[in-house]
């Protein structure tokens, strides 16, 4: 079962749909009876001895054991029930993609292939207009200081097709240290299970070469240069957007008192490489955790409510591989998946002129 099926899966990814018709076996990752686990309270910025999401109920009453888990940020109510209402009509009103492990897609970004590390603009030109707004509101988030949004991903989970994602990281050739999605409808989890294999793999050896975005505490401490900080554009923009009815909705942040972060001020000090006439605190190259691949590593599960914002950066993003399993989907899940490039393909990079020309079209909203 090496080609495409009918139901979008290929190789060892499958779906309810494949594993019914084609009798494939599905590879299991459930967890939950053989590891020890920890649910993450955003409130608290600590994971607690659990698996089911109920936990967080509790806050600030935690009872048992706790750890520290640093590189995830969650913002509930990101998004405003009417918002998240347009979102999804708009977004139903464009075709769906089949893709793999029963999930649907809509992709909007550069052709990648990360295995032969080849980019390309392909067909890109921009994202669709209505969903222009999510990334106006990126601009208020602290934590997303410089992010330059170059890939927007819909992404479908449906229980019917017993939808989910394997465990992975992010290729690190082309994506940067800030994995962000917008979950618009449906209530999941994001499980996080400890890497242990070599840094060949997802393009993870890059790493070392780039200078940290992020300390530990989510406080931006590198920004590229302020010319290909091409998002100046978008923060000129109007504070309301319009539905294709002619509605409008106001593109404000009602504040949360909700796993919000507050950031010191960012120190100045000499420009680092790749950034010119930003002052920025020197940021050092992320070191990976040591591991040890004889001993089990709890799961941190992650709450993904219904419009809520979550940010996986440093040790989170690398050091850990992060899924979406088949027994958190019961309900439609659609989210919202946002990208921006690694180093060498803003200013002073190698890939500098790729880089300038998917950022140009990134600017486009249609």
């Amino acid at each position: 079962m090496g080609t495409p099926r009918p139901c979008g899966c290929k190789g060892v990814r499958t779906c309810l749909v494949c594993e019914t018709e084609f009798g494939v076996h599905k590879r299991s990752f459930e967890f939950k009876e053989k590891y020890e686990s920890y649910v993450y309270c955003p409130s608290c910025k600590k994971a607690w001895e659990g698996w089911d999401m109920s936990i967080l109920s509790e806050h600030p009453n935690h009872n048992g054991k706790s750890i520290d888990y640093p590189g995830i940020y969650v913002e509930y109510e990101f998004i405003s029930p009417e918002e998240e209402n347009i979102l999804i009509r708009d977004l139903d009103g464009i075709p769906w993609d089949l893709s793999q492990s029963g999930r649907k897609k809509q992709n909007y970004g550069p052709k990648c292939n990360f295995k032969k590390r080849k980019l390309k603009l392909g067909e890109f030109n921009g994202f669709p207009k209505f969903s222009e707004f999510v990334q106006r509101r990126f601009l208020r988030v602290p934590i997303l200081e410089g992010f330059q949004t170059v890939e927007q991903c819909s992404l479908e989970y449906t229980p019917e097709r017993g939808a989910s994602i394997d465990p992975h990281i992010d290729d690190c050739w082309v994506w940067g240290e800030r994995v962000v999605t917008v979950n618009v409808i449906g209530n999941s989890v994001l499980t996080l299970t400890r890497y242990k294999e070599g840094h060949e793999r997802y393009n993870l050896a890059d790493v070392q070469t780039y200078p940290r975005v992020l300390n530990e505490k989510g406080e931006v401490i590198w920004k590229p240069s302020s010319e290909s900080i091409v998002v100046e554009d978008i923060r000129k923009g109007s504070n309301v957007h319009e539905d294709n009815s002619g509605s409008k909705a106001l593109n404000s942040i009602t504040p949360t008192s909700v796993a919000s972060y507050t950031l010191n001020e960012v120190s100045h000090a000499e420009n680092p490489v790749f950034c010119e006439n930003i002052p920025v605190n020197v940021s050092e190259p992320y070191n990976f955790q040591e591991v040890d691949v004889d001993v089990s590593y709890p799961i941190v599960r992650v709450p993904m409510p219904a419009r809520s914002l979550l940010v996986m950066y440093g040790s989170a993003r690398y050091d850990w591989e992060h899924s979406v399993l088949r027994g958190d989907i019961d309900e439609r899940r659609v989210c919202l998946a946002y990208r921006e490039f690694t180093p060498p393909f803003l200013k002073g990079g190698q890939k500098e002129a790729i880089g300038k020309e998917v950022l140009q079209k990134a600017l486009n909203f249609w």
